[in-house]
Order: structure tokens, then sequence, then C-alpha cells
């Protein structure tokens, strides 16, 4: 299927297995861990899928579903870590080039094909240039305006000026390119989404998926490698505070229930383990205990501030959820627990900053740019720029992007 959140892969989730979680139990039997991988592996060397990703046959179609679904739920296991940025990188991308050319109204989308007669004959000349000689005919055919999106869905997914789209009678009309962008967006948007739902019964899932996670971690590793490396020689020191990015300044002041876990648990979590302990660290697997030789600074320094936070949110996180600070700790590296030692460190993933997209997409109201946020896609860049341009450097690296 072309797209596998669309109207179809949900027909034949609903009627086939009735669930999205008996679906995840019954993959393993179906395809393998290599067969999954295929959908990402092609990344590590290529900019485009390859042709052969790309055409499917109708018989392969429900197979190459199950594929997908693998890969969530892997990604149940990781709902935050690099893992997922791989894939939602590279399934975007291959499932984009599966659509081109396709009529997009049976996708995950809310739209619908436009009618002729909706768009009256004088906008349509001026905005698809039917009669205009000069304009190249593939030019008049991606003008041409095929669906429409009612508001209430396309404001979710726009960032663009309302300037740019045409709008009529609560609806705005879409080209298939700005289909296709939008698309995009909302595509990344339930990998993420779903991630998240399914780590909370990721302990119902099948050995199977321990170990796709596990190669996917690997790929992630591999990928990511040389960005790792872009950052500038920093090492550990005192926390900034007035040159932290705004997303972070946002978080440190307390937000209301719904963003609490995201702000606080998963974003200055990473944010101020990496920025005090590792903010350029040498490989993408770093853990805690590679960066210091006790666990000093975490508790004086680190958790302090996460809590405080925490507390500041309404109602106060670590007091309505007490268990909270264990996955705190499982952020950092030392596995579920509330008394880690350092020996801990590794149990599980010491997670990285957020990208910028990510805090965009999960908690939209952290996200207030000032003037140093242009060109920037992670947090962890942004302090790392300002360090730089606090000692004259002007041509600060450009960090993890």
């Amino acid at each position: 299927m072309k797209d596998p959140f669309g109207k179809d892969a949900e027909r034949l989730i609903r009627e086939e297995f009735g669930d999205l979680l008996t679906l995840l139990q019954r993959i393993p039997s179906s395809v393998g861990v290599e067969d999954a991988l295929e959908l990402v592996r092609w990344i590590l060397n290529s900019e485009e899928p390859p042709g052969e990703l790309i055409e499917r046959q109708p018989l392969e179609e429900v197979r190459d579903t199950f594929r997908f679904y693998a890969l969530l739920g892997a990604l149940a296991l990781s709902p935050y870590g690099a893992e997922l940025e791989l894939v939602e990188k590279a399934t975007v991308k291959l499932y984009r080039k599966r659509l081109e050319g396709s009529d997009l109204s049976s996708t995950m989308l809310e739209i619908e094909e436009a009618g002729r007669e909706e768009i009256p004959e004088r906008d349509r000349k001026i905005l698809e240039k039917p009669m205009d000689r000069s304009v190249d005919p593939a030019e008049r055919e991606r003008r041409k305006l095929r669906y429409r999106m009612h508001l209430s869905e396309f404001l979710k997914l726009w960032e663009g000026s309302l300037k740019e789209v045409y709008i009529r009678n609560g609806y705005a009309y879409l080209t298939q390119e700005t289909a296709l962008q939008l698309w995009e967006r909302a595509f990344a948007r339930r990998i993420e989404r779903a991630a998240k739902l399914l780590s909370e019964v990721s302990d119902e899932l099948p050995e199977f998926y321990k170990e796709l996670r596990e190669n996917l971690r690997k790929l992630a590793e591999e990928y990511f490698r040389e960005r790792l490396e872009k950052f500038g020689k920093v090492g550990a020191q005192p926390l900034r505070f007035e040159l932290f990015p705004p997303c972070v300044k946002e978080a440190l002041k307390g937000v209301p229930a719904g963003m609490r876990n995201y702000a606080i648990t998963v974003l200055l979590t990473s944010f101020l383990s990496y920025a005090r302990l590792c903010p350029n660290p040498p490989r993408r697997d770093v853990r805690v205990r590679d960066c210091v030789e006790s666990l000093d600074v975490i508790e004086k320094e680190i958790l302090p501030i996460i809590i405080e936070a925490g507390n500041r949110c309404k109602p106060p996180l670590f007091e309505d959820q007490p268990h909270e600070i264990k996955n705190v700790w499982y952020h950092l590296g030392f596995g579920l627990t509330d008394k880690p030692s350092l020996e801990d460190s590794g149990n599980s993933t010491w997670y990285f900053p957020p990208n910028c997209d990510k805090i965009r997409a999960n908690a939209p109201q952290l996200c207030k740019p000032d003037k140093y946020c242009r060109g920037i896609k992670n947090p962890l860049t942004y302090y790392l720029r300002r360090l730089a341009m606090e000692k004259g450097e002007g041509n600060a690296t450009e960090g993890s992007e």
C-alpha cells in the first residue's frame, strides 16, 4: 500500500486483526528482522530510495505494510531515540516517492478531489494559467488545484502563510505538490504519535521487536555518526542559563498537564545532561560514565533543576507522578530506577535532545524562536553556537541537526 497509514491500511487492520496490538503480535510470523530493515537501510548509502522499493507488486502490498508496522513495534521500545528519527526520515522519503503522481484522496490526509465547478473560471485562469502559452505544459500541470481540505484540518499541518494558498468557502485548495508536503508532515507526526502510544503496551510485544530495535539502533549510530562529529570541541563545563534556547527556558518555567512528561522528562533531562556533561559526544551510544567519574554533578546540579522545573508545572509533575523520577534516570541511561549507581550507566539509552521539528510536533507551546534560532535544528546546537559566540567565535559549528 502506498500509504501505510491510509484508509486501505486502516481497513485491513480493522477487518483482519481487529486492532494494532494484535497485528504487531502476529507480524513476526510473516516478516523477518532483515525484511523490515530494508525499508530504512538504503538511506545509509543514498539520498533517494532504490527503484525496487518504490515499485511494489500488488501481491506484496500486505507484506510490505507488515514491514512498516514492524518498524513501529520496534520504535515502541525507543519512542524518543535516534531510531525514531532514522525510521521517520527514511520512510517519509520512501512513501512520498510511492505517492508521487498518485491520487492522494485515499491517503491518511483528510482531503478530497476538487470539482472543476468549485473554483470560479476567472480565479482558475489566474492560478492555473491554462491558456498561457508562455507557461510550460508541465508547469501548468503542477499548478492544477486537484484537492480541497477543510481549513480546520489544513491549519493543523500548514506552516506557511495563508497568502500562499487559495481558500474558498472554508476549504483550502491544493496542488499535488502542496498536498504531498502536507502528507509528509502528517505522516511524520503519526509515526511519532504511534511510537509513543505503543510504548504503553511494549511489554506485550514479542522478543522480535527487541532484536529489530537493536538493529535499528546500530543503523542510527552509523547514519548519525558524521553529524555528531561536527560538534565543536566543547567539553564539560558549568551551565550558562542565559544562553539556553527559548524552548528550554519555557520548560524551566513549568508547563501545564499534557506537556509535562515531554517537556521535563524528555527535553530538559536530555538537554541539561548533555549540555553539562558531554556537549561534544564522541559517538551516539555514549554513556554518562564515559563522561564523569561520579554521579555528583547529576545529583547536585542537574537533578535539582529538573525537579524544580517539574514542581513548577501545573499540577506539579513529581508530586502528581512520583514514579516519573525513574523515567528521568531511564532517559539518562541508567534504566528504570530511582537509586542508580554509576555502574548502571548504559542499562538504557542516554537520550539525545530531540530535534526542533519534534519539539514543535510534541509540545508546540515551547517553541518560541528568537533571532538565534535561524538555521538551528536542535536545541543543543543552539547552546553550542551561543557559547562559541560568547567566546568570539562567530562561525560556530552547526553541531547536531
